[in-house]
């Protein structure tokens, strides 16, 4: 292949960093925090006035935009063109001849590698300029190239893909040329993200190469909840070029290689040894040979590149390219904003997150000390003068470890703000997403403060448990039987938060996850629920706060039996209210016994496990909840409010 050297792209790098951001670790422990009048009727033919954004919303695009993106619409072709095995010449093994015309299609394609021999009524096939990748003439290149051509859907297509290229097309060819490979691997990004980095495919593959998270790793990409490297053209590129070269090392072939790279190479590898073959091509040719996809994925690769080296031919010359992908660096402290770089750039967020768009949450990940974030080309020394002086709001954050058992609200109430602007900061919109492990971002508090709050987090978190319950109370835990140990075990309390399962706690202390449910009366296949509390035996060398799990001072817990006398009288008592045994005297049903008490007949039913039609007679014991105290709970003081007639049931 020809090479032709770019002139490198240049990065300026400008290093800021704070006395405090300079002090932290580069990576936290679990547990630190080291790591921030009415309107008049419309006439009937005036225009309605539509909410725009909702309708995108149900659109999936901006109203007046086609719906349907590039993969969709490459899909829906490929569906009419290609229906059976990918030749759009479906057969079926209806006799013993089928092996001898498959034998007789392979031959066909070694020996007939003219494309004007298999369609000899379009005379501009041979005018065409080849790509550096082989070209093995197929019916399939050819309907794609005619797709491209003279299909109203295909040009559309084929004009944004070439149009976006030059958003990474120096990018790209720089990297694949340092490394001895095929400009044309360039167009495999085409078809793989119509060059978007965003991309993100129904089967989890994100960014411009399309990774698999698990591929992604294997090829050294970062994915996290702060960052995510497939979606970094400049990595992922890099990442692929090596994937490139690994797969091109297994087989020898690029159609081998690029139909490995859609595929897997284990469905290309098997479908080798199965038929004996390493002819991509005939490979095709056998029933199962290769997936669907794959039999039609490298003639739209080589179709694509032959567009790109033929644009006049086929009618896209005048297709103007976008911006090439620029940008200067800097290094930045930990967990910085999206919006405090913008103003120091002289932009603003938007901008800044289409220059990184691996950077997930709208901010530099809290754990690291010095980030390098992207900025338009040529504002690094703005970005140098500006960014001091912005320095009230960037440097106040720190990274925080949370640990299994760790209420969200207890971390708000540590660093001194509510769920709610944590939930902010950390672009968190279910609470149950947080799990041990993660790295959230916090605002820097002083130790002296993070002790005050972290009293009032643990006076919180000891509140009794039921709904209403007072200061002060030690928190009740029920269990199956309190006398029960495990011979050279420690028994600890942990404190289900959302998001918690019986196998990720199990995981979490290291034991198994029948054990786990036989110790609390669990069912293995049902969710648990925030504000139950689990005991869990585990060697007495086994320290919790070093496996960053959160667990409850037994001190300051009530351990009664499940359903025991102990158990109703205590929770009832933190409600105000007593359990007593009520005599019937001559009968009647569960609403009356309730008006006495301000308790419905569903109340009571519920208490006495019976139907709450239940006819009463003589004699018969109802079990009722009375109020002793109504200012000890809401709830008290609804009952004693029906009492005296002041509430509805």
């Amino acid at each position: 292949m020809s090479i032709r050297h770019l002139p490198p792209v240049l990065f300026a790098v400008v290093a800021i960093s704070s006395p405090a951001a300079d002090a932290s670790p580069d990576k936290t422990k679990p547990g630190t925090q080291a790591i921030p009048p009415a309107p008049a009727a419309p006439a009937a033919h005036a225009p309605l006035e539509t909410d725009m954004s909702r309708r995108r919303a149900v659109r999936a695009c901006s109203v007046g935009e086609d719906c349907h993106n590039a993969g969709e619409v490459m899909l829906e072709f490929e569906r009419e063109a290609f229906p059976n095995d990918g030749s759009g010449s479906p057969w079926v093994d209806t006799d013993d001849t089928m092996g001898h015309e498959v034998a007789d299609r392979v031959h066909r394609h070694a020996v007939d590698n003219d494309p004007l021999k298999l369609r000899p009524d379009l005379k501009w096939l041979a005018k065409l300029e080849m790509p550096d990748l082989p070209v093995h003439w197929d019916h399939r290149i050819i309907r794609y190239l005619e797709f491209y051509k003279d299909d109203p859907r295909g040009r559309n297509i084929m004009s944004a893909w070439l149009r976006d290229q030059g958003k990474f097309e120096d990018m790209i060819l720089d990297q694949l040329r340092d490394a001895g490979l095929p400009d044309d691997l360039l167009y495999v990004a085409m078809i793989e993200s119509s060059y978007d980095v965003f991309e993100y495919s129904r089967s989890g593959a994100s960014g411009l190469w399309q990774f698999m998270p698990g591929t992604g790793r294997i090829y050294g990409l970062e994915i996290d909840r702060w960052v995510d490297e497939r979606n970094d053209p400049l990595r992922a590129t890099k990442a692929a070029v090596l994937m490139w070269q690994d797969l091109f090392q297994r087989y020898g072939d690029w159609d081998l290689a690029l139909a490995a790279y859609n595929a897997g190479y284990g469905n290309v590898t098997r479908s080798i040894a199965k038929y004996n073959t390493n002819d991509f091509w005939q490979l095709l040719e056998y029933e199962a040979g290769l997936p669907w996809g794959s039999r039609i994925y490298v003639p739209k690769a080589l179709a694509t590149a032959i567009v790109g080296h033929n644009r006049e031919l086929f009618g896209f010359e005048d297709v103007n390219k976008a911006s090439a992908y620029e940008f200067d660096t800097v290094t930045v402290p930990t967990s910085v904003s999206f919006a405090v770089i913008g103003r120091a750039a002289g932009t603003d967020a938007d901008e800044i997150k289409k220059l990184n768009p691996h950077v997930r949450r709208g901010r530099t990940p809290p754990n690291v000390k010095d980030f390098v974030v992207r900025i338009p080309r040529g504002r690094s020394e703005l970005f140098a003068e500006r960014f001091p002086q912005l320095r009230g709001d960037w440097d106040g954050h720190d990274a925080y470890v949370t640990r299994h058992g760790e209420r969200f609200e207890d971390i708000a109430t540590v660093h001194g703000i509510t769920r709610a602007q944590l939930a902010e900061l950390n672009e968190i919109t279910d609470e149950g997403e947080v799990t041990g492990g993660m790295v959230l971002v916090v605002p820097r508090v002083t130790d002296d403060d993070k002790r005050a709050n972290k009293k009032k987090a643990d006076d919180e978190l000891y509140k009794a448990s039921v709904p209403e319950g007072g200061d002060g109370d030690p928190l009740i835990v029920a269990v199956p039987d309190p006398s029960f140990s495990e011979k050279g075990k420690q028994r600890w309390f942990y404190r289900v938060v959302a998001g918690d399962s019986q196998w990720g706690i199990a995981k979490a202390w290291g034991v198994d996850v029948d054990e786990l449910a036989s110790w609390n009366g669990l069912d293995t296949d049902a969710h648990l629920h925030p504000r139950m509390v689990l005991q869990v035996w585990v060697d007495t060398k086994v320290k919790p706060e070093k496996l960053g799990i959160a667990t409850l001072d037994e001190t300051r817990l009530h351990i009664v039996q499940t359903g025991s006398l102990e158990h109703i009288e205590l929770t009832e008592g933190r409600l105000g209210r007593k359990r007593t045994i009520y005599t019937v005297k001559s009968g009647g049903t569960f609403a009356d016994v309730g008006k006495k008490y301000g308790l419905s007949k569903y109340d009571l039913a519920r208490i006495n496990q019976k139907p709450p039609n239940t006819e009463l007679t003589k004699g018969d014991q109802v079990v009722v909840y009375e109020v002793v105290d109504k200012t000890k709970s809401g709830r008290a003081q609804r009952q004693a409010d029906r009492i005296k007639g002041k509430r509805k049931r």
